[in-house]
């Protein structure tokens, strides 16, 4: 008998010193790519990389002093390499019969372009298929310094990304 108000007892002093677990910090942020349209998708078998520290979550921006920083609170559904590679494979035909494309993705983030102007978002990628290698870059403007418009900035150069690939895996040739 005694037991039982000793634990309640136990669990009233010990519920007093819980910390409070409301945050004002706004909740993270999940960030949707679509996946690119691609007319005439060619067959493709595509192997995809990124450079190490591009590797996460994160939609990062690159600031004017070369410091590599992200937006707080704002992720991709999935790290960047697995998320691209997925709207890649989609985008284009993926099969085991297709043409063997091996892609490193060397920057896919927002540029800080200085005081009061919207960041441009660039993408600079590598492709290598039957000893034919390739460079590709595209920037974006972006419409403001808002999140949305870095979204769409990035939606913008992946677009251009499954285009560009298209063409390598349909001519051979760099785009």
């Amino acid at each position: 008998m005694k037991l039982v108000p000793i634990s309640v007892l136990i669990f009233v002093l010990l519920g007093g010193c819980m910390p409070d677990l409301k945050s004002d910090l706004p909740p993270d942020r999940i960030y949707w790519l679509e996946v690119p349209e691609v007319a005439d998708s060619p067959a493709v078998n595509l192997e995809l990389a990124v450079v190490p520290g591009l590797d996460s979550d994160r939609i990062w921006l690159l600031q004017l002093d070369q410091r590599l920083n992200f937006y707080a609170g704002a992720y991709w559904p999935d790290n960047l390499s697995p998320l691209l590679e997925s709207l890649l494979r989609r985008a284009l035909t993926s099969e085991r019969s297709g043409l063997d494309v091996q892609v490193l993705i060397e920057r896919f983030f927002a540029v800080e372009r200085g005081e009061g102007l919207a960041p441009e978002v660039e993408l600079r990628a590598r492709f290598e298929a039957d000893g034919v290698h390739c460079r590709f870059e595209t920037v974006e403007a972006v419409a403001d310094n808002r999140l949305r418009d870095v979204v769409a900035g990035h939606q913008q150069v992946l677009e251009a990304l499954a285009a560009a690939l298209a063409q390598f895996a349909r001519t051979g040739r760099c785009p």
